[in-house]
């Protein structure tokens, strides 16, 4: 196995020091390690130059030189990781660095022995669905969503109207803040902050939530991931935005935005000791017993 490894500049010299230990177990094990070129630029200064460090600058040379990408950061770094394996059989391990951290299958407190549980081959391989949005009329600019394709007002406080059809049926002309067309992997993100529910990664579908709907009957709707989305602009003086996995594709006053699931999957690693029911049930504290309650406060 070829391992290498993407990330955001660390802050806290507390993950400083994980990153060198993490470079220093797994360089004991593996001849090389290719590292991504900006995120090398900013570690080597505290992580020991090594012969055995190769870098590289583009998804072309990481994809001639590794089957195991290793992401630190949090769940954003782990998204920007998309570009550079779709299409691949190159599987994302992420380590999180960050918040919440739904995507990543390690934390600080498993650093210490990735390197041992990658070598000893200790984790399985989930393939995730990833959405492909088309936004002309020709189909030819196509972006993939690994979370969701979000609608919104390009107007803080004004309504925006959105006719949604389904497989060509019409479903609804949704007015409020916008919509999020969300995968399983995306339901934990901000879907579920819009009232979404969380849907477990196997299941077969996709989610489509009201953002503050006018509206308040509306509420979100579980499809089929086969399903062919259609979202229509109508023409308006209050343009629509649409964000892929966070990042602003576009503002348009009108027209046509296609959704279905990509024929490409995204290779997450989970390690052994982990699980997506485990992940919720720490990250969200369910089954915990909050302070106010338990008394210590």
């Amino acid at each position: 196995m070829t391992i290498s490894i993407f990330g955001k500049v660390p802050e806290d010299s507390g993950d400083r020091e994980l990153i060198k230990l993490l470079f220093d177990e797994l360089l004991a094990i593996y001849d090389k390690i290719f590292v991504w070129q900006t995120f090398w630029a900013s570690i080597k200064d505290f992580v020991d130059v090594n012969s055995k460090i190769k870098t590289f600058s583009n998804k072309d040379e990481l994809r001639n030189s590794s089957n195991l990408l290793i992401s630190l950061g949090g769940d954003g770094t782990m998204l920007d990781t998309v570009d550079f394996v779709i299409g691949t059989e190159i599987a994302v391990l992420g380590v999180n660095l960050g918040h919440l951290g739904f995507l990543t299958t390690a934390g600080r407190e498993d650093m210490q022995n990735l390197a041992k549980e990658i070598a000893e081959n200790n984790f399985t391989i989930e393939k995730r669905p990833i959405l492909g949005i088309d936004y002309n009329e020709l189909a030819s600019q196509r972006h993939f969503a690994v979370n969701e394709a979000c609608f919104l007002s390009t107007n803080r406080g004004s309504i925006i109207d959105l006719e949604v059809f389904i497989d060509g049926k019409y479903l609804s002309t949704y007015s409020g803040d916008g919509i999020i067309i969300a995968t399983p992997t995306g339901s934990t993100a901000y879907s579920m902050s819009a009232g979404g529910p969380i849907v477990s990664p196997e299941s077969s579908c996709l989610c489509l939530t009201p953002i503050a709907p006018h509206n308040l009957t509306f509420r979100p709707i579980i499809i089929a991931d086969n399903a062919k989305i259609r979202v229509h602009i109508p023409q308006t003086d209050n343009a629509c935005k649409m964000l892929v996995d966070g990042y602003s594709i576009f503002e348009k006053s009108h027209g046509d935005i296609l959704i279905e699931k990509s024929v490409y999957q995204w290779n997450l690693v989970r390690l052994e000791n982990q699980d997506f029911f485990k992940a919720i049930r720490d990250k969200l504290m369910w089954g915990t017993t909050p302070k106010y309650l338990s008394g210590n406060l």
